[in-house]
This record gives C-alpha cells, structure tokens and sequence, in this order.
C-alpha cells in the first residue's frame, strides 16, 4: 500500500495537473526489495552482461547524468568536425514509470533470462497493490494499482530500465531512465531529416505498441552544425517538429554549434538565485561556512556537469564571466571586500581555485576515466592513436586532431591542456587515489 502526498510544482493551487504526486512506501518492503536487486545485479555480474542494454545510463553504477551528456557530446562534436549536419530529437514520455504493463514486464523479465523464482517474486511484489492519497489531515478511499513499476521503489528504476531495454535492439538511442535522445548525421541536411523521421517513426510505434504514451506534440529537436543554417522540420506520424537552435540534455544545454554561450548565461543566472539566498543568511555563519555553503549551493550549480561544456577553448567572454560569477561569490565569505580587488586576488584570499586550474584539474580526471574505462570508445581510440610516446617522456602528451574550431570539444582535443602535466604511471592508481594526488598538484 502507498500514501501518496501531492506537492504542488508551479502554477493554480486549485488546478490537480499543478501538482507532483510522491509515494511513500512500507520501509520493510523497500528492506526486501533491495535485496532482490541485488540478486539481480549479482547475475548480471556474474554473467558478465548489460541487462539494460549500454545506452541506458539511468541508475547504474559508473553511470549517470555526466556519461551521457559526455556520449552525446562526442558524437556531435565528431560529426560535426567531419563537416556533418546532426539532429538530435528528445521524446516526451507521459508518468512512463507509471503505466508499465505489469504482465508485458514480467514477459520480459523471462525473456531476458532472469530465474524463475526472481520473476515470481517481482510478480508478487508488483500484484494486488493499493494507494491512497493524504491532503490537510485527510485521506481518499483506497484505489487498486494495475500497473507501473511503483513511484519511489528501489527496484521501479532497473525494471522499467529492462521494461524498455528491447528497443535498443531496433535502434540506436541514448537515454537516462525514460528520458530519450535520438540523433541522426548526415552529409547533407535532407539525409539527416530522412533518417530521423524513420527512427522516430520506428521507436514511437515501438513505445506506443509497449503502452507507453509518447506525448509528440512535446518531442523536441535541435538542429546542429558548425555554420548557420535555417530551422528544419520533421514530420512523425503527422505532426510537424521544427527544430530549435538548443536543446537541453539534462540539465545541460546544448546549442547548434556547441559554444556553450546559452548555457553559461543560464547556470549563471540559476546559481545566482542560490548566492541571494546565501546573502539573507550570511551574518550567521563564519568565513569558512560561508565557504561551505558556496560549495554546496552555488558551485555545485555554476559548475553542474561542468565536465561537459567547460572547455579550455572557451571563447575569452565566456571565460570571463564564469571568473567573475566566481569571485563575486567568493566576496560573501570577506567581512570587507574591496570592489576594486581583481578577480585573481579574490580566489587567492579565500584559497580557491580559478576556474582556470578547475578545468585542468577536471580534464584530468576525465583522462583517468577514458583511460580505464574505455568511454566513450571513440574518444579512447583517438587518445591512443593521437598520444605520443617516447623512451624518454614518462608524463602524457597529446596531439589536437579536430579540422574545425567545433572540434575542440572533441575529448581528444580538450586533454591536450594535460601535457606534460600528468605522469603515465598514474593513471594506473585508483580514481580515488589520483584525484587526491593531482587536486593537490592541479589545484
């Protein structure tokens, strides 16, 4: 049974769509629960296989928000170096988790190889299920649930993860839970719609056929290529999509050419809402929990996923703003900051870094991870061909390959700011290991 608590989002108080529906639910149950996750994680393991499939990167170990957001970013930037025009489509699912066949599941879950005796338990887990919902003190009726992988469980994520892992054998896509991104490049413009419009026409039937509700009007799609172009229109089961010069993945916003200049202004602006907030408190903490707080609650958001857009090619403005935005935060934690003090000097009194040092200090941990990890492969193999090796050079060099200025974002391109920086023996160390070592040296 589930008690559901409506928050409200945005909007009407009086209008139900306004409002967010959290499910808390039996702790014992969510105690049992995990530990069948862990018998199937435990055979996926042991028989060395993605049940998910590797283009879901939604609640899995090594993978998340960032490793997609950098697959992506890979691909459009390779293509778009290779003087290709990129659409990428973003398709809206209604409450997926929610309407989840239970009987369609549970096939699936057979058909993947699971044990007969972890199907029958999902099937008791998932059956005879009831809610009610509690607003002001009061309660509903109780309301019989027929479907869906159940809001707010510890096995809801990875069963609606194998619920729609079959569609990754029709098509390419990557997705974070049931967030989707499809893209398509072509030589020529025409080409790049033509395949777009056959994906999307294959994995919506394919989603709708499931029984999930693909909402096409909300299908979103962007447009990339490294000179300016007009918008371009797509047609999916009669509805027209045209494109926007960005899309946002995730909390990261893509745009047509990859400058990163929109979302810079953007997680500017958000992180500037989070340091008024910090201001009204600030007469009640020290220098060094204001410090803290900026950490937590305003970095956190200036530099979200930062590993993705914050490149060491960034045009000068850009650059410049990011270091003021920093320094002017910082100010919060000086009892007297002088106005004329350079940006420099700010971080320097408050020893943080600049973003400066930030980058290469981030850059060197996406080289330990692509080094060990071997993704995104394509950027793997180019660190190996484009590395260069000599008796005599024990630290990592490498040489830049993009054509065109877009191709800076080209992981391969980025790490050459690691020249001469990072010994090659190192990057054997565990993750944790090296990240201690080098914020010490890079920081």
């Amino acid at each position: 049974m589930s008690k559901v608590i409506p928050i409200h989002k945005k909007g009407l108080k009086s209008d139900i769509e306004n409002y967010r529906p959290i499910a808390n639910l039996c702790s014992t149950s969510k105690l049992f629960e995990k530990l069948i996750l862990k018998r199937i994680l435990s055979i996926e393991k042991m028989n060395d296989v993605d049940i998910t499939g590797k283009q879901q990167h939604g609640f899995k170990r090594n993978k998340s928000t960032t490793t997609l957001s950098l697959q992506i970013q890979s691909l459009v930037s390779r293509a778009l170096d290779e003087d290709k025009h990129v659409l990428m489509a973003s398709i809206d699912l209604s409450a997926a988790f929610d309407v989840v066949n239970i009987d369609l599941l549970l096939e699936r879950l057979r058909i993947v190889g699971l044990p007969v005796d972890v199907v029958e338990l999902v099937k008791v887990w998932l059956t005879n299920r009831s809610f009610y919902v509690e607003l002001n003190d009061l309660n509903s009726v109780l309301h019989d649930i027929n479907s869906g992988t159940i809001q707010g469980s510890i096995l809801g994520p990875i069963l609606y993860a194998l619920y729609v892992a079959p569609l990754f054998d029709l098509t390419d896509l990557s997705n974070f839970a049931d967030d989707n991104f499809i893209l398509t490049f072509n030589e020529n413009k025409i080409g790049a719609i033509t395949e777009m419009e056959s994906k999307l026409a294959i994995i919506t039937k394919w989603l709708t056929d499931s029984g999930l509700k693909v909402n096409q009007s909300k299908t979103e799609l962007c447009h990339f290529y490294r000179k300016d172009t007009p918008a371009v229109e797509i047609n999916v089961n009669n509805t027209i999509i045209k494109s926007k010069d960005n899309m946002n993945v995730l909390g990261v916003i893509f745009d047509s050419k990859l400058t990163w200049a929109k979302h810079i202004s953007t997680q500017i602006n958000k992180s500037s809402r989070a340091l008024h907030a910090i201001k009204l408190i600030r007469k009640y903490f020290n220098k060094n929990e204001i410090l803290a707080l900026l950490t937590s609650n305003f970095y956190s958001i200036l530099f979200y996923n930062s590993e993705v857009w914050h490149l060491p090619t960034l045009k000068p403005p850009l650059k410049q703003l990011i270091l003021s935005a920093s320094a002017n935060a910082l100010k919060l934690s000086q009892s007297r900051p002088d106005a004329y003090e350079s940006f420099i000097n700010v971080h320097k009194s408050c020893n943080r870094a600049l973003p400066e040092q930030f980058i290469v200090y981030k850059h060197a941990i996406l080289l330990h991870k692509l080094y060990n990890n071997h993704q995104p492969q394509a950027d793997w193999i180019d660190i190996n061909v484009n590395q260069v090796f000599n008796s005599r050079n024990t630290k990592f060099r490498i040489i830049k390959n993009n054509t065109y200025m877009v191709g800076n974002n080209l992981l391969s391109s980025r790490l050459s700011i690691l020249n001469d920086k990072i010994e090659l023996n190192d990057l054997n160390l565990s993750l944790d290991s090296f990240k201690i070592k080098y914020k010490k040296i890079l920081l």
